[in-house]
């Protein structure tokens, strides 16, 4: 078949392979793939990969309540997923106190874009800390969890702590930091 160049730039009559080796450069390329209505079926096994992770570290910033309703605990963090099919991997690592004797600490992990809490831990049957008998005691508080937020939009986390029934709970006391990271795993 012979090669023909129209007026309009557009080159027919080239197979696959067939200009030799550096005519076309990254310059050449569009910037953006349009596949149009096309589907595009990854290898096995792409699944799972981390794609992307952010760290969020919030020092000394101590957070104290009596409140039973929920309340931030001052550290976010925000993640773009590339495509809704992706999962967000969460770890968080902070420090609880219970300052009042004979109540407990709560804390859940929430998704502030799409207002829903991920995990709870805490209630009248098993807090993160509870004690009868002392005060001002410590414990370290770990979370992990993965959300689906189906979305591509920009997705906001945040620690939220209450108290069981009204005493004084604090997180991230004096030298303490809260530590959240988010990682994007693909579908």
């Amino acid at each position: 078949m012979a090669i023909t160049i129209n007026g309009s730039g557009t080159i027919t009559g080239v197979s696959a392979g067939g200009l030799p080796d550096g005519s076309i450069t990254a310059d050449d390329l569009a910037s953006t793939l349009d596949l149009g209505s096309k589907t595009v079926t990854l290898p096995s096994g792409t699944g799972g990969k981390v794609l992307q992770y952010i760290t969020s570290i919030s020092n000394n910033n101590s957070v104290s309540t009596t409140s039973t309703t929920f309340i931030d605990e001052g550290t976010s963090i925000s993640i773009t997923p590339s495509s809704t099919s992706n999962k967000i991997l969460l770890f968080v690592s902070a420090n609880g106190n219970q300052i009042t004797v004979s109540d407990g600490l709560r804390v859940r992990l929430y998704n502030d874009t799409q207002s829903y809490a991920l995990i709870t831990a805490g209630n009248s049957y098993g807090n993160i800390l509870y004690n009868n008998s002392a005060s001002n005691l410590h414990a370290p508080i770990a979370i992990i969890n993965f959300d689906t937020p189906a979305s591509t939009s920009a997705q906001t986390y945040k620690l939220q702590i209450a108290s069981n029934s009204g005493g004084q709970m604090r997180v991230a006391r004096d030298w303490q930091e809260t530590i959240l990271i988010a990682m994007e795993i693909a579908g």
